[in-house]
């Protein structure tokens, strides 16, 4: 059961396909598995010529290259995927999952496969850190982001079980074995996690459908905290020590820190499958070592004698020389790695003291126990740092608990006054109530029984082989339990359903996980049983994991982070703790407000005035913002159809007669009003501005009207040649003007027509000559796009276009005209606005919104040209106002650019910037109001704050002003009994 061999397996069948030039992605989980299980010189050789990783969006684009991805099947991993397939960069994929996947996840793969790059699909079980041969992690170290437990030390976290699930699953399927399951009866996360796995394995029987052995193998799944001893302890072998003072993160360690380290070294890697000399010396004792490096040394010496230039003599020494070189090279920087690393050690060790620190430590953690002297020699030694005083403190608790409760309450006085800061020292509280006496199942100091004490004293008579490697870890007397058939099913049963003479079988593979993470001292035990088991014929395999693999640091800010998330007893003493034993809960300087509030003092009256004071302003203030009535702004999409606008405008025209004014409608719908005059008062007025009376307006009306009863009434006038209307006469020089139009001719010889004549056109025109036009009123629109004109002459209609008849407006009568004006509103209306109480709420909302004003309100053009056009391009906004009372009022707003044109310049040539401008269609002098509806519809509602609100933020001031003082005033208090403590005594002293 190696397990490094099973990953690089599957390492090197997803690099071998396809057998060309390719990219390997690997997501955060993937990366460090690959680095531990292959080398660069191994993807190399399969043409992998690039690694980078999946959420890496600066990628560059290589469609030439295939692309293999070996990612894990969580979400972060899933999404990355599809984000990297919608837009794939490389040219094939080929897909590997270090899990199973889902069916769910297959197809939502497949539906972001649009390219249809994806060539192969598959699971590879590599779902686990392959540390050693025997050794595996879940690189799960648990976290306050990252947590392990849930509410208790026996809750899991939802998201730490599955990826516990997931990672065992792999192990398994990557191995090949289909195991019965057994686990620690008095751990609740234990029997969880048994039940998990047992149910994710009969729901894949045919991922577990494998060869049927005479034994089945063996899960046995332990808790970390019935064994909190070992990951306390300080380490005396390589591999341990090294992460135990170092760190070792995915076979590499960093030495940065390291005094006068060389750049190459800054950080390195320390793995057995790459360095022979770990690969020989990572389970050898810190003693052992320093000889061991010493003769790697000399022979490395030895070596570089044999390639000095002067051991060169022949062709064949030179071809020598080159084929050995690479090598050479290598194992001097193997030798450089080695000799720095174990340097650091040795300074480490000698800086913490850490061979005192340690004899105490292993006398505490086997069956000789310590002297409560030597652990308070230690504790008070200020060489020694704070670190190790609380390991120590915690180991000496956990070994005497129950029998020596006054000399640990001694002790974690002694950790306070020599510098350890209470955060750190109720830890000790923490270890006691989560992996105490109580909570552990077996005795891990071998006090119990006569029988234990005999084994000790025996052990004491032979001797061992290191003071500093007395302990050996709990495990080791599990497994032999399990090898004698002696472990009971009391302690560790199996899961329902499996016989009860499994228990006394020996299992020829075993495979351990270690909830809450296991350690190298652990693995090292295990490597030492396989190889006893290699040298024999009936050996059992034995395969550790955990959630991670722990040193003494990370062991306990697990625990510290653990115990923020338990209940607050979990800081309190033990009830069989000594009642010396120091109250460690955390306050504000251990001033007691309960007692202080029950003192008058004029500060605390002064404090609570001001309090009264501040409580009520802020609530003043809050009121006001409860009763005031704000408005919120909302932007939906218009869904409104089928309604019509109204356009109010008031325009002056100073230069244009109202009788060559001409205002049509159009829409983009095919609707047109032309010549519109219902609702549209036209208004004569002079050069200066003044209004006519309405009796000259209306002579030339009177005058054809008396003319008309003087006529026979069987009179048909002529229309000349004009398009008649439907009777075919035209009875009035009007009529005869309208016929003109429509048949697309200029009616500019009125002296000529009879109708005329009679009714005094021409003499009627020359008074209005001189004079200007206002035009104001209302117009109906559809609520589509379309455009206002108000153009000189009337307009008909040729072919699909409109045409004015702008002769009588262009010809020189002496009487210069052209389109100045002024525009004195212009506002569109819904049919709300016809109301009067809905017109008059609209009116107050756009005044309070600042939106009362229309864009083209007041403005004024002046021009002297009669060829001049003007255009104005609206968008029209529908808004909504929403009242506290549920009243809607719809009504509008628009926004206006302006554009202008001299219709005598068709080209206007180059400007200054060089740009050549041209009109590719004519215009025709006039007011053009160009109009678009938005299709939002912009709500502004009145809002208020609720009572509750109200209610709340009262309660909320009156609490935290109260507080506040409160805390102040007990502060304040403190502070003026110590000071008056201290005049007393300076007063108790007679001065001479």
């Amino acid at each position: 059961m190696d397990v490094v061999k099973a990953v690089e397996t599957y390492i090197t069948k997803l690099v071998s396909t396809p057998s060309a030039m390719k990219v390997l992605l690997l997501d955060t989980h993937t990366t460090p598995i690959v680095s531990l299980a292959s080398t660069q010189s191994t993807l190399l050789s399969h043409q992998v010529y690039l690694t980078d990783r999946i959420d890496n969006k600066k990628r560059d684009r290589m469609p030439h290259m295939k692309c293999v991805c070996f990612v894990q099947p969580n979400e972060d991993s899933l999404e990355a995927l599809s984000v990297e397939l919608r837009e794939p960069k490389y040219g094939e994929y080929y897909l590997y999952f270090s899990g199973i996947l889902s069916k769910a996840a297959i197809e939502r793969l497949a539906d972001v496969d649009e390219f249809e790059v994806v060539r192969e699909v598959q699971e590879y079980f590599a779902d686990y850190a392959p540390l050693l041969p025997c050794l595996f992690s879940l690189n799960h170290t648990p976290t306050s982001e990252k947590p392990l437990y849930g509410s208790s030390p026996n809750v899991w976290d939802s998201t730490a079980l599955e990826r516990s699930v997931q990672g065992i699953i792999a192990v398994l399927l990557s191995l090949k074995k289909k195991p019965v399951i057994r686990y620690e009866k008095t751990s609740g996360m234990a029997k969880k996690l048994a039940n998990e796995v047992q149910h994710r394995i009969q729901a894949e029987p045919t991922l577990f459908d494998f060869r049927l052995t005479q034994v089945s193998p063996l899960l046995l799944i332990l808790d970390r905290r019935n064994d909190p001893i070992t990951p306390l302890l300080s380490q005396w072998t390589y591999q341990a020590m090294v992460h135990e003072l170092l760190g070792i993160h995915n076979g590499r360690v960093n030495l940065s820190m390291v005094p006068d380290i060389r750049p190459e070294l800054s950080e390195i890697t320390l793995t057995t499958s790459t360095d022979p000399f770990f690969q020989a010396h990572h389970l050898a004792t810190f003693g052992d070592l320093g000889t061991s490096l010493m003769n790697y040394v000399q022979s490395y010496q030895s070596r570089s004698l044999a390639q000095s230039p002067s051991s060169i003599n022949s062709i064949i020494d030179m071809k020598r020389f080159v084929e050995e070189y690479p090598e050479f090279r290598k194992l001097g920087g193997n030798v450089s790695k080695h000799v720095a690393l174990v340097g650091e050690l040795s300074r480490l060790v000698e800086r913490d003291r850490l061979l005192d620190v340690g004899e105490v430590e292993q006398g505490l953690a086997t069956s000789s126990g310590s002297d409560f002297k030597n652990v308070q020699a230690v504790v008070n030694n200020p060489v020694v740092p704070a670190w190790n005083k609380l390991r120590l403190v915690i180991l000496y608790a956990l070994r005497y608990q129950k029998t020596q409760t006054g000399n640990i309450a001694g002790l974690i006085n002694l950790l306070l006054s020599n510098g350890v800061p209470r955060e750190e020292a109720r830890l000790v509280y923490v270890f006691l109530n989560i992996a105490g006496s109580d909570q552990r199942q077996d005795d891990l100091f071998s006090s119990e029984s006569l029988l234990a004490k005999g084994r000790s004293a025996l052990k004491g008579l032979k001797g061992v082989e290191n003071v500093y490697t007395q302990h050996t870890p709990h495990l080791s007397q599990t497994l032999e339990n399990i090898f004698k058939g002696r472990l009971k099913d009391t302690t560790h049963p199996f899961l329902d359903g499996v016989g009860t003479n499994l228990g006394l079988q020996r299992p020829q593979d075993i495979i351990i996980f270690m909830i809450g993470g296991t350690t190298y001292e652990e693995a090292r035990a295990v490597a030492l049983l396989n190889q006893e088991a290699g040298n024999s014929l009936t050996g059992t395999r034995i395969l550790l994991g955990g959630t991670c693999v722990h040193n003494s640091s990370s062991y306990v800010e697990m625990i510290r982070a653990a115990a923020e998330q338990f209940p607050a007893s979990v800081y309190e003493p033990p009830p069989e703790s000594a009642t010396t034993a120091p109250s460690l809960k955390l306050n504000l300087g251990g001033v007691n407000t309960t007692e202080d509030v029950k003192v008058k003092t004029r500060t605390g009256a002064l404090l609570t005035l001001i309090s009264a004071c501040i409580i009520l302003a802020f609530t003043t203030m809050e009121f006001f913002d409860y009763r005031r009535v704000g408005v919120d702004t909302s932007i939906v999409v218009d869904r409104s159809r089928g309604q019509k606008l109204s356009v109010r405008l008031n325009i002056t025209f100073p230069h244009v007669p109202c009788y060559l004014l001409s205002l049509d409608v159009m829409d983009i719908s095919g609707e047109q009003q032309r010549d519109v005059s219902h609702n549209i008062l036209k208004k004569r007025i002079t050069q200066t501005g003044t209004d006519i009376p309405a009796s000259r307006g209306n002579d030339l009306r009177n005058e054809v009207d008396k003319l008309a009863e003087r006529r026979a009434s069987g009179y048909c006038g002529s229309c000349y040649g004009g398009e008649e209307p439907a009777n075919g006469c035209c009875n009035s020089c009007d009529e005869v003007r309208q016929a003109y139009v429509n048949k697309g001719w200029s009616f500019t010889s009125p002296d000529g027509i009879e109708q005329c004549v009679e009714e005094g056109w021409s003499e009627k025109l020359k008074d209005q000559a001189d004079e200007g036009c206002n035009v104001s009123g209302r117009i109906r629109v559809n609520k589509v796009i379309g455009n206002i004109n108000i153009s000189p002459g009337r307009s008909f209609q040729s072919g699909s276009r409109s045409y004015h008849d702008l002769v009588p407006y262009l010809r020189d009568d002496g009487n210069p005209h052209d389109f100045t004006h002024t525009i004195h509103e212009f506002f569109f209306m819904a049919d709300d606005e016809y109301n009067p109480n809905k017109a008059k709420i609209g009116k107050d909302m756009k005044q309070r919104m600042g939106i009362a004003e229309n864009p083209l309100d007041g403005v004024e053009v002046k021009m002297n040209k009669a060829a001049y056009m003007y255009q104005y391009f609206l968008k029209v906004v529908s808004t909504q106002f929403r009242t506290l009372e549920d009243n809607a009022i719809n009504t509008h707003q628009y926004s206006v650019t302006h554009f202008e044109r001299d219709l005598t310049k068709i080209n206007e040539g180059e400007n200054k910037q060089g740009v050549f401008t041209q009109h590719g269609t004519p215009g025709s002098p006039g007011a053009y109001f160009n109009f678009e509806i938005s299709p939002i519809l912009v709500v502004h509602s009145e809002t208020r704050q609720s009572f509750a609100h109200f209610l709340t933020s009262t309660c909320a001031i009156v609490g935290g002003v109260l507080t506040v003082a409160a805390l102040l005033d007990s502060i304040l208090f403190a502070t003026a009994r110590k000071l008056r403590k201290g005049a007393g005594m300076n007063g108790g002293v007679k001065l001479m």
